[in-house]
């Protein structure tokens, strides 16, 4: 059981020495632990609306017809399509959202269908099924 005082164990030393170092780390400003910011938490709203909601459909089918389309390409088809809608600033919104797709696809290719390797319900079906 602790008492509150300090110990004289071999601790002590590394500790005594670790608070004798402090005036000087923070002179070299010493980055530790206690500077760093947290993680950032994902968030799942948007903060502005979708500027690819009515034209999604038709990306994922030139996607599918063919996957390895830039984003460029897709953002110049849709400015065909659909006329004065889609300018070039959507440029990297696309690209991301290519990108997330891409991902998606690559999931499905490595695990089998199943998204997520931490998806219970997915699991649990693929093992009974083969079991």
């Amino acid at each position: 059981m602790s008492t509150g005082e300090p110990s004289e164990g071999p601790d002590r030393k590394s500790l005594d020495q670790f608070l004798a170092s402090l005036p000087e780390l923070w002179r070299e400003e010493e980055a530790r632990p206690t500077h760093r910011k947290g993680e950032a938490k994902a968030r799942s709203w948007r903060t502005r609306e979708d500027p690819f909601k009515d034209a999604w459909t038709d990306l994922l089918l030139w996607l599918q017809k063919e996957p390895d389309t830039t984003a460029k390409d897709l953002l110049q088809k849709l400015g065909e399509k659909y006329p004065g809608q889609f300018n070039h600033k959507l440029l990297r919104i696309l690209q991301r959202r290519v990108g997330a797709w891409r991902r998606t696809m690559a999931r499905r290719l490595v695990f089998g269908g199943v998204e997520e390797c931490n998806d219970v319900q997915a699991v649990a079906a693929t093992v009974s099924v083969a079991g």
